[in-house]
């Protein structure tokens, strides 16, 4: 498991420069989550949530959930390909070594967002909370993109 978070980890330098640069960009210390997007599906089908998270600490912090009013349940998931074969598992929690940072991208890390409320529209903007082992929270807008990610 921990070769596995150290090869989707990169070091970020000023990850708390950084997002004060962008908007949208949220941080809690140094902790920072950038360019937050949520995929609306069709109907009541589950949404997707990705994002930039970064580590500009000089320790380890462990990502262990997330909340957003625009979702009945908002989880931690990562998509897997073994043999061909793609699976989609919860996750219980994602270290993020110091000074790392880690991508919430389609086929990897990514929320899931299950009863996705009628917030969750092409265009719109929803809230979404992150949850840290040592009790901190992060609030990021996300942007509301449609199925093919615009």
């Amino acid at each position: 498991m921990r070769n596995l978070v150290v090869s989707s980890l990169r070091v970020l330098g000023a990850a708390a420069a950084v997002a004060a640069l962008i908007p949208g960009a949220a941080q809690a210390g140094a902790v920072s989550v950038t360019n937050g997007w949520i995929r609306a599906l069709p109907g009541n089908a589950p949404a997707g949530g990705y994002f930039e998270l970064a580590n500009g600490t000089a320790k380890a912090v462990v990502l262990t959930g997330a909340s957003s009013s625009a979702c009945g349940m908002l989880m931690l998931h990562k998509t897997e390909e073994t043999s061909g074969m793609a699976s989609m598992d919860d996750v219980a929690q994602i270290p993020v070594a110091a000074g790392a940072h880690l991508s919430f991208a389609p086929g990897g890390y990514h929320l899931m967002c299950m009863d996705p409320t009628a917030a969750i529209r092409p265009g719109g903007r929803v809230a979404v909370t992150l949850s840290f082992a040592d009790g901190s929270k992060v609030t990021a807008d996300f942007a509301v993109r449609n199925a093919t990610g615009r």
